[in-house]
């Protein structure tokens, strides 16, 4: 698919299909901000969306175009777009919007389900953008290791200062993972420790939550966290300062994409490009 999906500081297009423009600075609802970069746009036929969108072919929505430039009624293009707002109809906004050319042939000749085919793009882009992905089991749940100067002062009886706990908290844990097979990057140990938001608040709920026993492909992801972000924050006032400031490096899985189940083997052997799964090295 073509590069429009998504733009160097803006947001990944979720919603893509292949409309005409009827109608410029106009909407289909009345609550809809009109300008020079509004129309109505009849959707001809739905390439990605969510399930909620994806038999949306023959209707008439609002989009906010990405650019008026080269733009008018009657022509046709491929619109990568984002949610706006929902009710009577729907808008969008545009992320980009492509003409239609001959390099579209095979996208638009592909059928299938939009819903799945949105799936398997965004499960792809995790997985190429993944450190390391792993069949495994998940055989514990605990709450983030503590640094040393943590525990030493735990030991020492100190009383952990108290404050406001975020609403959006992640509540971080780490789920211990027995590895089978590693099916991308290196990993040398039996088992690899991933970090993961146990929160089910807004920000949170769409991240996988891990249990012991569940069994799957994880695709993981190095990130450098804050030693003070990653304890529990009842206690991180136990923290000496300069451990509080460390950054360490782990993995997590903050999308939903990030684990699979393992009936998903051929799925994601196939993104991966049939390779064999590999040792611990």
């Amino acid at each position: 698919m073509a590069n429009a999906e998504r733009t160097e500081a803006g947001p990944k297009a979720t919603f893509i299909f292949r409309g005409a423009v009827k109608k410029l600075e106009a909407a289909t609802m009345k609550n809809v901000p009109v300008d020079e970069r509004t129309a109505v746009v009849r959707i001809e036929q739905v390439l990605e969306g969510p399930r909620n969108l994806a038999h949306y072919a023959g209707e008439d929505v609002t989009v906010q175009l990405s650019t008026r430039a080269n733009v008018a009624v009657g022509q046709e293009y491929l619109f990568h777009t984002v949610g706006w707002m929902f009710g009577d109809s729907i808008a969008v906004r545009a992320v980009a919007q492509e003409p239609l050319t001959e390099s579209h042939t095979a996208l638009l000749t592909r059928g299938g389900d939009p819903a799945e085919h949105r799936a398997n793009r965004e499960l792809k882009e995790r997985v190429d953008a993944a450190d390391l992905v792993v069949f495994g089991t998940v055989v514990a749940v605990r709450l983030p290791v503590a640094g040393a100067s943590l525990i030493r002062a735990a030991r020492a009886g100190a009383a952990a200062p108290t404050g406001p706990v975020s609403e959006h908290d992640a509540k971080w844990r780490e789920a211990v993972v027995q590895v089978a097979s590693v099916h991308k990057g290196k990993h040398a140990k039996e088992d690899v420790v991933v970090l993961f938001p146990a929160s089910t608040d807004v920000r949170w709920y769409k991240a996988p939550k891990f249990e012991p026993g569940l069994q799957g492909y994880f695709a993981l992801h190095k990130t450098k966290v804050k030693e003070s972000e990653r304890v529990d924050p009842r206690i991180r006032g136990l923290l000496e300062p300069a451990a509080a400031d460390k950054e360490v490096e782990v993995y997590t899985a903050l999308n939903q994409a990030d684990f699979q189940p393992s009936t998903q083997q051929e799925r994601i052997s196939r993104l991966l490009g049939g390779s064999t799964p590999g040792k611990r090295e």
